[in-house]
């Protein structure tokens, strides 16, 4: 037995019965030793280790245990299992050949019906012509028959509902354009969405303006300071003395006789429209041009005439009201637009607004310009920041797997993640956000654990022991087929565990 070969598993700390079994199916030695790691708490009830020798007999092989964790050699005693405190005393010692020998026996004992044929058809034996041999014979015959019957024949589903809980975390994420990558600290990358948008919007003014309407007329009188007589063209300029000196032109030609104080006087018109034209007498006292040093001037009497109407103009007041009007509009339709542009699940930050751009500004009327309506056209590039559903979905997964408990698994596609505030961007660019997420959890099953447990078991005990064994929702469900067959299979293979809602 010493020369038999031996598959040696390392055990690890986190292994369990489950995977243990996984590692000693493919062994293909008749002698498997399980090390178990030092100071380890694994595999130490008794029903554990009663799997694991029961797997050992299904897989053709003996199983020993390398440990020093007293109470796992005291168990492995009970159970009969070799145990040892080093690898190569292991290797090197015979376990239990006795029980070696009649697992052997057992695994390879298999009817030889040539052997019975050649028997059955020896001439002479006198024994065929004796009823109570023939009787036996038959028995035996059809008690083969039953034994392959039962062995292959039943069949059996297992449906389970396994226990359900919802597993709730609240979550606290910082969202920036800076950050890379997802962490279970909190922090999420912020993706960025644009949206160019052109709109007008108009609005009464609110500001009047006098526009000069009518020129002002009058006569002028003009002295001669000459001896000389002096031509005066129509169109010559007189004007006041003022600031800002108010113009009339004459309207005529004409000639003051030659000598010092000869007077003439002639029709005038005011240069610009308005009411500045409508002077007092004596007001305009100036020739434009070379006439100045022949001739003085006067307005005797006072220039009327000169007419302004009102008219609506912009103030920069409306300006900036129609302004922040029509950029708070298109805000509003950036926002509803680009939530409209986004994937289900996409958690827009609605204060990234401000990064938006201007690319096209006009005003009509112009600056300066009178109208009763102002306008303005606006082109915005509205850019936003958002969390990606993906992102959002990879880092609630992270979290909660986490903190699953311990015997259940997630079930595929039932997280749901709910915004619990609206998201808040700071100054420094960073968001934050507060969610809800949860999912629902179900107890695990291994459906080669459940047939281990019922194979070969009556009906009655195999719910029995899935119910206490098992955290279910409802009491588990076996379908034998043919219906009256009372017991479990004992061949695995013909056992199909089904979960259930």
């Amino acid at each position: 037995m010493g020369s038999m070969k031996t598959q040696v598993i390392q055990l690890e700390a986190h292994d369990d019965v489950i995977s243990v079994r996984d590692k000693m199916s493919w062994a293909k030695t008749e002698r498997i030793v399980l090390v178990f790691p030092q100071h380890s708490r694994i595999l130490t009830r008794i029903y554990d280790l009663k799997m694991l020798q029961r797997h050992a007999k299904l897989v053709g092989a003996e199983v020993a245990l390398v440990t020093r964790n007293r109470d796992l050699r005291l168990l492995a005693k009970e159970l009969d299992i070799p145990i040892y405190s080093k690898v190569s005393t292991a290797k090197r010692k015979n376990w239990h050949s006795s029980r070696l020998q009649r697992l052997e026996f057992h695994r390879n004992k298999q009817p030889d019906l040539h052997r019975m044929r050649r028997e059955i058809s020896t001439p002479g034996a006198g024994w065929q012509d004796r009823f109570v041999y023939r009787f036996i014979i038959f028995t035996l015959g059809i008690l083969a028959i039953l034994a392959v019957l039962v062995t292959f024949f039943p069949s059996a589903i297992i449906l389970l509902a396994p226990a359900t809980q919802q597993q709730t975390l609240l979550l606290k994420t910082s969202s920036s354009t800076s950050f890379n990558a997802i962490n279970l600290a909190g922090s999420l990358p912020a993706r960025t969405t644009s949206l160019i948008i052109e709109r007008t919007m108009s609005v009464p003014v609110t500001g009047s303006i006098a526009i000069p309407n009518s020129r002002a007329t009058g006569s002028a009188q003009f002295r001669n300071l000459t001896t000389l007589a002096v031509v005066i063209p129509a169109g010559t300029v007189i004007t006041t003395q003022a600031h800002i000196p108010v113009r009339f032109a004459t309207l005529t030609d004409a000639k003051v006789e030659a000598g010092v104080g000869k007077i003439l006087d002639q029709p005038i018109m005011a240069v610009e429209p308005g009411t500045s034209g409508n002077l007092p007498a004596n007001a305009l006292n100036s020739i434009q041009g070379n006439l100045g040093a022949s001739l003085g001037v006067t307005n005797p009497i006072n220039t009327s005439g000169g007419s302004d109407r009102i008219s609506a103009i912009p103030t920069p007041g409306d300006r900036s009201t129609l302004h922040s009007n029509l950029l708070m509009s298109i805000f509003d339709e950036c926002k509803t637009e680009i939530q409209h542009s986004l994937l289900p699940g996409d958690v827009i930050f609605p204060d990234t607004m401000v990064d938006s751009q201007i690319l096209g500004e006009t005003y009509f009327p112009a600056e300066g310009q009178i109208g009763d309506t102002l306008s303005i056209t606006l082109r915005l590039k509205c850019q936003m920041q958002f969390a990606q559903h993906d992102d959002l979905n990879k880092m609630a997964l992270m979290v909660l797997d986490l903190n699953l408990p311990k015997g259940y698994i997630p079930i595929t596609g039932s997280l749901i993640i709910h915004s619990l505030s609206t998201p808040v961007t700071a100054t420094d660019k960073i968001t934050k956000l507060n969610l809800q997420v949860q999912r629902l959890l179900q107890a695990k099953v291994e459906p080669l654990n459940v047939i281990q447990m019922v194979l070969g078991h009556r009906l009655r005990s195999a719910k029995i022991i899935l119910g206490q064994s098992l955290a279910l929702n409802s009491p588990p469900v076996i379908q034998i087929k043919p219906t009256w067959w009372p017991w479990l299979p004992l061949i695995p293979y013909r056992i199909a565990v089904t979960t259930v809602p």
